[in-house]
């Protein structure tokens, strides 16, 4: 455009001089051949660079409509890549969303007559290998360290942390009041080269190369990179629950990375729960490195926590938001403390001070029913919904 304007600014001057140069040679009382002939000329001269410069513009002009059509073209490539991408994970995620919502189904529904009567009238061994069956499924499958499998287990385990990759399972924490996933519990799916694949949250026991730090510095990884790849504030809704302990905390290159992906990529941060043992708070040793992580924008959750008040406020302080506490607690089952707060206190005290309430570890539906009525609208467990595969690709960050 500039150059546009510059160009007519000087046909106009140019249009101007020969005019001034005409009417002088009109004055002087040149002949009209003469005159005629510098007009002439002048007009020659103009209309050849007129026509130059509107040569060259319509073929800058091509040359611009050209690259203005590629950048198109590659701008529409890139955002049906992207669209494509979402599709593949909504897909993903819609799976563990059926899931959650037939269970959710499941609880509304009333049981039919029939089973009642048949149950009524069931043989007692009959009675007797239908319990059997219900224990088996309510039992989490948990590999003993003297099975011939767990050596399989452990090298994949040290194969993973080596690649710097993994496969997530994620467990659904169902939101009884939304009737959808609240969130996610986040576990490494694990698949041996010999034997069943394996789910792990967290190592419950050492593992020989295999560092927990490593460990659980790979599982935020991961679960960072999955959540970046959801769509819109879906992810906020439905955090990724990622557990940690002191292993991680008190690693300093390892916390470092950890920090690092949040300060690199903020906005996943209000996607993430980091999960911390109630004991691990209590100690107030690692209160600086937990400020660290609010500091963030990460969100705290604590696991079983005994329900003292002095806990609730020490709670409060460190920012907790999500509390975790066993179902078997909050029906009252088992021995317990003698002051310790029944559970409905203990919900309503905890939901007083504006955090959430979790149930884990629901064994059946009916105790899934009797938490809702206590006003427990978040709980997971194997019965409601076993972890479900969610494959993940490159990670955000690796070991520096």
């Amino acid at each position: 455009m500039q150059r546009i304007l510059l160009a007519i600014g000087g046909a106009a001057i140019f249009c101007a001089a020969v005019t001034f140069l005409l009417q002088i040679a009109i004055a002087r009382g040149l002949p009209t051949t003469d005159i005629v002939l510098v007009a002439s000329t002048a007009t020659l001269l103009l209309s050849i660079a007129a026509t130059a410069f509107a040569y060259r513009a319509f073929n800058r002009a091509n040359l611009m409509a050209s690259e203005l059509e590629r950048l198109t073209r590659s701008l529409d490539a890139a955002i049906k890549d992207v669209s494509l991408r979402c599709d593949r994970e909504a897909a993903k995620l819609e799976d563990l969303t059926k899931t959650v919502t037939g269970r959710l189904d499941s609880l509304a529904a009333p049981q039919p007559a029939e089973d009642d009567e048949d149950e009524t009238f069931e043989k007692p061994a009959e009675k007797e290998a239908a319990a059997s069956r219900r224990a088996k499924q309510a039992a989490p499958v948990v590999a003993p360290a003297e099975e011939p499998e767990t050596a399989a287990v452990d090298v994949a385990l040290r194969r993973m942390i080596a690649g710097g990759q993994a496969d997530l399972s994620l467990q659904p924490i169902i939101a009884a009041g939304r009737g959808e996933a609240g969130g996610f519990e986040v576990h490494f799916h694990i698949q041996p080269e010999q034997g069943k694949p394996v789910d792990i949250r967290r190592l419950q026991r050492q593992v020989a190369q295999v560092g927990a730090a490593a460990f659980e510095r790979l599982a935020v990884v991961t679960a960072a990179e999955a959540v970046r790849r959801r769509l819109g504030d879906v992810s906020e809704k439905t955090p990724m629950h990622v557990a940690v302990s002191t292993n991680l905390l008190q690693d300093g290159l390892e916390f470092a990375t950890v920090l690092d992906i949040f300060k690199l990529h903020p906005a996943l941060a209000r996607s993430i729960v980091m999960s911390v043992p109630a004991d691990l708070l209590a100690s107030g040793e690692f209160r600086q490195s937990l400020e660290q992580l609010t500091g963030q924008g990460l969100r705290l959750a604590v696991e079983d926590w005994d329900g003292s008040p002095d806990g609730l406020a020490s709670l409060r302080e460190a920012k907790v938001e999500v509390v975790k506490i066993a179902a078997e607690r909050l029906l009252d089952r088992g021995k317990g403390r003698k002051a310790a707060p029944g559970g409905t206190a203990l919900t309503e005290a905890v939901r007083e001070a504006g955090m959430d309430v979790v149930a884990t570890e629901v064994a059946s539906e009916e105790d899934a029913v009797a938490l809702i009525e206590m006003g427990v609208d978040l709980m997971t467990g194997e019965k409601l919904s076993a972890p479900r595969r969610l494959k993940a690709e490159a990670g955000i960050a690796r070991r520096r």
